[in-house]
């Protein structure tokens, strides 16, 4: 590889609203790939710890909320 800067391939995108039990599984599976990626988690709205347990992660993911749109 030459020295060129190393940009991710792969865009991970979980969407989630009050699903902050399973989220950190999902983050930490990403995370665990052998290619680097992107992680973005759009929260539509959560209502339980969603927004702190991606606090945990600091600048490993993007965090998206929007107000929730329901169906």
């Amino acid at each position: 590889m030459d020295d060129a800067v190393y940009a991710p391939l792969i865009s991970v995108i979980i969407p989630t609203y009050n699903y902050a039990p399973y989220l950190g599984r999902a983050v930490n599976s990403a995370l665990a790939q052998e290619e680097q990626c992107v992680i973005i988690i759009v929260d539509d709205g959560s209502t339980d710890n969603t927004r702190e347990v991606i606090a945990a992660y600091n600048n490993d993911v993007t965090y998206v909320y929007q107000d929730n749109k329901g169906v």
